[in-house]
C-alpha cells in the first residue's frame, strides 16, 4: 500500500477487506486539519489542500501526528468502528462538483457494510484547508 496514493489508497484497503479501528484528528467535531484513519490493514493521514484531499499512507504509528485526540466515540465514527469499508469513490460528481481535473479528489465517500447490510457512507470532503467529515 505505500507505493499508492489518493483515492487507490483506500481501494487498497476495500479490496482487502479492511475494517475500521480508530479515528483521530487534530481537533474534534466536523471539521479538522489532520484527520488519521486506522484500519486493520493500514493507517491513512488526511488533509485537504489547494488541489483538494491529499491522502497519504502512514508506514507505521510515528507517521501520525502526535498531538491527535481519538474520535471513536464521536458522531459518525462510533457508528463504523469494526465495520469493513466496502467501497470508496469520488463524490459530487452525480451533481458536477467533484474533482476540479482527473488529479484532484475534493469529496470522497466510504461505504462501510455491504448495501444489503444497512450500509453508512461516510463523507470527507475539503473545505478549504480543513476535512469536513459527515455522513450521507
Amino acid at each position: 500500500m505505500s507505493t499508492l496514493s489518493g483515492l487507490e489508497i483506500f481501494e487498497s484497503i476495500v479490496k482487502s477487506g479492511g475494517r475500521i479501528l480508530r479515528a483521530e484528528a487534530d481537533r474534534a467535531g466536523g471539521t479538522s486539519d489532520v484527520l488519521a484513519l486506522t484500519f486493520d490493514v493500514g493507517q491513512v493521514l488526511v488533509r485537504s489542500g489547494d488541489d483538494g484531499l491529499l491522502m497519504t499512507h502512514a508506514s507505521d504509528r510515528s507517521a501520525i501526528p502526535e498531538d491527535l485526540i481519538a474520535l471513536d466515540e464521536e458522531d459518525p465514527w462510533w457508528r463504523l468502528m469494526g465495520q469493513p469499508a466496502t467501497a470508496a469513490w469520488p463524490g459530487g460528481v452525480e451533481e458536477g462538483v467533484g474533482a476540479r481535473g482527473l488529479r484532484s479528489l475534493m469529496i470522497l465517500k466510504l461505504r462501510f457494510r455491504e448495501e444489503t447490510d444497512n450500509p453508512r457512507i461516510l463523507v470527507l470532503e475539503s473545505t478549504g484547508r480543513s476535512v469536513r467529515v459527515s455522513l450521507d
